[in-house]
């Protein structure tokens, strides 16, 4: 499985607006670097991010919040995995 961050799909919208990251981070009334870190995927999307968002380009705010729940759920699921793999890994011996 594949997980994508939200930031990734943002990142494509920034990208498809031909507004700076800078300027698209005014319109979101966040902070470029705040925008950055979301963008890499290095930070989660806030629900106030979320709503503006959707706000700005049509969505609604479950569309956003469920991409990044989603992301959380899947890493969480793979963290999960390999810990238990380690944990077996630990009984094997």
């Amino acid at each position: 499985m594949i997980a994508f961050h939200s930031g990734y799909y943002i990142k494509k919208i920034v990208e498809e607006s031909r507004l700076t990251q800078e300027d698209y981070a005014k319109r979101l009334d966040t902070t470029p670097k705040n925008l950055s870190l979301i963008i890499r995927g290095e930070q989660s999307l806030s629900i106030d991010i979320a709503m503006k968002l959707s706000g700005m380009i049509g969505t609604s705010v479950n569309y956003w919040l469920n991409l990044q729940n989603a992301y959380d759920t899947l890493i969480a699921e793979f963290k999960s995995e390999e810990e238990l793999a380690q944990e077996r890994k630990v009984f094997e011996y």
